[in-house]
Parts: structure tokens; sequence; C-alpha cells
């Protein structure tokens, strides 16, 4: 993990592979509470030096920091054994920031918080958790929001690809680079297409099923992200030959990449809807579809530059 430096703050990503039951108090005055607090917990437990600590945080209604001071729960009922609240963190991935020799640096522990929850993948609606390891160090996690990441992995791809056609000239993108393959340019006005037609399956009359509406997702990234494995695209978006116009098509792919960032924001993604290329499948794994894709063909596409 990265360490947090005032002036710069370098976020990663943390998975909790189990939940977890936590006991402990509030802190009365934030931060400088936090160390007195946490070590009348140690005194409190028996095995104080033996388990882990955390720190549960979130900001109320008036920018104010209410802060619980945490111990791991050993055994069902510790928690009212000491007369202590239980709180509940949960599986998942967080976004993470480490700061190291934490005890010397509580005044900067809130602008660590508060720069985190500006992070567009952040889910503020839930606990902050701070995991208190070794005698110095402190792993500050904030629980992502899933189909915020999803979002923003799907813009990145998207200017990724976007960099990669914009710099061509028109005899480049129009360059047939290896036996039995598309140009340049037929590659950006599939993926033009492929968008166009997810915008399109957005809008069809959806359902809500009794399943995960992801649970398709490991099938797709599978599928997609296999590059030894070659795939037949369905015809309705297979582009033609032919010489294609820079301009139009660069103008195209950025439209199709609008009208998708758009069109997300609109809709219910955990609804199934029968789609043509894949049967029976719900609009966020659709979404997943489209990372997956396009990532497939930014690989295509730099293999493809290598002989232009």
């Amino acid at each position: 993990m990265e360490t947090y430096h005032q002036k710069k703050l370098n976020i990663e990503t943390y998975h909790q592979q189990d939940g977890l039951e936590v006991f402990g108090h509030p802190v009365k005055t934030f931060p400088q509470g936090i160390g007195d607090a946490f070590g009348a917990l140690m005194k409190m437990i028996p095995d104080g030096n033996k388990r882990s600590y955390y720190g549960l945080s979130k900001i109320d209604t008036g920018g104010n920091v209410l802060y619980l001071a945490a111990a791991e729960e050993k055994f069902p009922g510790e928690a009212e054994k000491y007369g202590c609240e239980r709180y509940s963190i949960p599986k998942g991935d967080y976004l993470a920031v480490t700061v190291h020799d934490w005890r010397t640096r509580t005044d900067c522990i809130k602008d660590v918080f508060h720069e985190m929850m500006q992070d567009q993948r952040a889910d503020n609606s839930k606990l902050c958790v701070e995991w208190y390891y070794g005698d110095n160090e402190m792993l500050r996690m904030l629980p992502a929001d899933p189909v915020k990441d999803l979002f923003m992995a799907i813009d990145g791809v998207a200017a990724e690809l976007m960099e990669l056609i914009s710099p061509l000239g028109e005899e480049q993108i129009n360059t047939i680079p290896l036996k039995d393959s598309w140009t340049a340019a037929q590659l950006a006005t599939h993926v033009t297409k492929s968008n166009n037609a997810i915008v399109q399956a957005m809008d069809m009359d959806g359902k809500l099923v009794q399943r995960d509406p992801a649970g398709r997702v490991k099938e797709l990234k599978k599928i997609f992200l296999d590059f030894n494995h070659k795939l037949k695209s369905p015809a309705f978006i297979v582009p033609k030959p032919g010489v294609y116009e820079k301009e139009k098509l660069v103008a195209a792919l950025k439209k199709s990449n609008d009208q998708l960032k758009e069109k997300r924001e609109q809709v219910n993604l955990s609804a199934v809807i029968e789609f043509s290329a894949f049967g029976q499948i719900t609009r966020l794994e659709l979404l997943h579809f489209v990372l997956y894709h396009t990532q497939r063909h930014i690989h295509q596409l730099k293999n493809m530059l290598k002989h232009i």
C-alpha cells in the first residue's frame, strides 16, 4: 500500500475477504481522543495485545466526524460481556490508504478521510474503516461503490482507445496491418456499433429477478479477455470494408461513448433484458461487457499498430 503524503494521497484498492464483527465505544473528542480510547479498550480486554483493532467513522450532516474505537470480537457475546456496542465490517472492496506512524499524525487523519471521500468510486453512505496493525501502521479503508468503480473503468478504456486512434493519419487508419485483419478504422467502427447497440439495449423492457445482477460477469470476462481465442462478431456490428474518414469515425466513437455514459445513469442496472447476442442478461452485466469488449480491442489495436 502507498503512504499518505501531506500534498498527495495515493489511493489503492483493498479486498476484505470476510466480514468482521467488532465491538467498542464512541470517541468523545476527535481526533485527539483516539489514542486514549484505544488504550482504555485494550486495558479492558484481558488479551488486549493479541487482537486486531479498528476505527469506524463517518461524517454527520453537520460535517463532524463520528468515530468509534473497536476491537475484533473473538467469540459470540463478547461485546455484551464488556458492555460495548457491536458493529459489522462488511466484506468487499475498499479504497485504501496506509498511514505510517499514525500516532504522530492524528491531525492529518481527518484530511485523509475527506480526500478519500472525493474519490468518484467512494460509497460515502457507509462507514469508513481504519485497521490498526503492527505498532504504528494504520490502513484507512472506505467502501468502494462497485458501480461507480465500473463506470470509471469504462470511461478509462474509452479514453485509452480514443488516445490510440486519434494520432493516426488517414492512411494509417485505413491500412490492413495483418492478413485477415481489420483496419484500425474498422476496429473503431466496430466498437462504435457495439456501443450503440448497448445503448439501444438499455432502453429495452427489463424485469427484476431473484439473482445476482452481476452473476454473469466472470463468464463475460473469461470470454472477452481470452486474447488467444478468436471470436466471431454478430453481423449487425461487423464494420463494412472500405476507406473511412478519420474525422467522422472519431466523432462517431466519441458520440457512442457519450450516449452510453448518459444512458447508464437513467436505467435500473439490476433489471434483466432479453438481448439477442447474450440471451437473458442484466444491464449491469452488459456494462461489464462494454468494459471487457473495449479492453479486448485495445489489445488488438496495440498489436495492429506494431505493423502499420
